[in-house]
């Protein structure tokens, strides 16, 4: 009965197309059967330096921080509700106020991940799950921040799908996700947005390794300052497991965009990777392409229609021995937004981020690790842009208990 679940559990997955994703990293298909363990804790430490904290191109901001925290997870996948967690409570304090305008020095570090799985029948299921982080800078796989450093940030996703299999081979799904973006800072306020979305997803199962899905999604929205959307996308796409510690899905389509009395017709692309070794080499990857509507309010009679965005990123991770393994990252987003009002010129934003970082550990309940990384962004437009780089190195201790 346990198998026949996880089966569904790993059928479910497929047939959703990650609608109700939390990261863009979570597109391809999981790799073995999630793990029971019981509460575990942990405190951490870290101590760096930033040389240009406020992501600025004209007044850059250098300054040392630390960053402190506690942090919890929790996994039972055992019980008839598969129930999952992870937070942490923490704050960044830096030496420096990030600009002559503003004394403020100390930034939120907090953030909660939760998931839950029921199974009704053997054949139908509801899973749910909850994303929450305040800090100044969201991961750029959760899909709809934007690319440049914007003081504390309320960014939240709460996904719900329903899913039911028809026979061994076909299967359906309902979902739906309500998330968004909300700024302390009143300087950034502008760029408030939330979103709020439903779809339904058909699945064919050709083999135990490959399923193969199409999905209709309406989306809606909605901006504190500028132009609503709403949004209908249709895509068709696959997943697979290659083999025993690896997967990979993919999916294409089109998306149409009403805004504004326009509507605007934009492909749909979404790729994903997905490998876990116990000891050896890890990765994740996703590659993903759709028209948003982030950071498109340009003040009063000036706002971009189209936003047409692609993001990429890849986590590595490499284990040299039992005490050490490194790692290493990639993230890029570039954004191209056009059709303009107010004569806005076209214009196009390229982040990119790579980073690297050892782990080592000192027992079995204590590791340091030190990191680095870097930043470049630059926004292009006819007549000039503007352009900033940003160093982070930063080293610290996790004790787990």
């Amino acid at each position: 009965m346990k198998s026949n679940f996880y089966k569904l559990l790993l059928l479910t997955g497929m047939c959703a197309v990650n609608a109700g994703a939390i990261s863009l990293y979570d597109m391809a298909p999981s790799v073995g059967l999630p793990e029971s363990h019981a509460a575990k804790y942990n405190a951490y430490a870290r101590f760096g330096y930033d040389t240009n904290m406020n992501a600025s191109s004209v007044d850059e901001q250098a300054s040392s921080y630390i960053n402190a925290g506690f942090g919890a997870s929790f996994a039972d996948y055992e019980s008839v509700d598969k129930i999952s967690y992870r937070f942490n409570l923490g704050a960044t304090r830096y030496s420096k106020a990030s600009s002559a305008s503003s004394s403020k020095k100390m930034y939120a570090d907090c953030g909660l991940t939760a998931s839950i799985v029921h199974a009704f029948t053997s054949r139908s299921s509801y899973s749910a799950s909850l994303s929450v982080t305040y800090s100044p800078e969201p991961e750029y796989a959760s899909g709809i921040s934007a690319s440049r450093r914007q003081g504390d940030c309320l960014n939240w996703s709460f996904s719900n799908s329903y899913n039911q299999s028809i026979d061994s081979r076909w299967s359906w799904n309902v979902n739906g996700t309500y998330s968004g973006n909300l700024y302390s800072e009143t300087e950034y306020q502008d760029d408030n947005r939330q979103y709020v979305s439903g779809g339904a997803g058909l699945s064919y199962r050709a083999s135990e390794l490959l399923s193969y899905n199409t999905n209709l999604t309406y989306r809606r929205d909605l901006r504190e300052k500028g132009y609503n959307s709403d949004n209908i996308t249709v895509t068709a796409g696959f997943s697979r497991s290659l083999d025993p510690v690896s997967s990979c899905s993919g999916s294409i389509g089109l998306q149409t965009k009403y805004v504004h009395n326009d509507s605007i017709l934009s492909p749909v692309v979404n790729l994903g990777y997905n490998r876990r070794v116990a000891e050896g080499f890890s990765a994740n990857f996703y590659l993903s392409l759709s028209n948003e509507n982030v950071d498109t309010y340009r003040g009063v009679g000036a706002n971009y229609l189209s936003d047409l965005t692609w993001r990429v990123g890849a986590n590595c991770s490499y284990t040299l021995s039992p005490d050490v393994s490194f790692t290493f990252g990639l993230s890029l987003m570039r954004s191209s937004y056009t059709k303009g009002t107010g004569r806005l010129e076209d214009e196009t934003n390229t982040t990119i981020i790579p980073n690297v970082g050892m782990t080592y550990r000192f027992s079995e309940k204590l590791y340091g690790s030190i990191e680095y990384r870097y930043t470049w962004y630059e926004s292009d437009r006819d007549s000039g842009g503007i352009d900033y780089t940003r160093h982070n190195i930063s080293t610290g201790l996790t004790y787990n208990f």
